[in-house]
């Protein structure tokens, strides 16, 4: 299936520049349909694959080290 601009940008939850803008830092893989420039179309599977490549593993496996108490500070 075959997404405008506008429906990928409801997907991600972003604006449609930022699509734009990772389209053309080549980042998310899109079909140029028409003439000239030709209008921007984005498979699902392109998305999925730009979104596998957006997952932060670390922040899933690990969490921020509690910070120390500072004991020899008195509230």
């Amino acid at each position: 299936m075959m997404l405008k601009i506008s429906e990928v940008a409801e997907r991600l939850n972003v604006s449609e520049s930022l699509v734009y803008a990772l389209v053309e830092a080549g980042r998310l893989s899109c079909h140029r349909i028409g003439v000239g420039r030709g209008t921007i179309r984005v498979s699902t599977e392109d998305l999925d694959a730009f979104l596998a490549t957006c997952r932060d593993e670390k922040a899933e496996r690990s969490r921020p080290p509690a910070r120390p108490r500072l004991r020899h500070i008195k509230i």
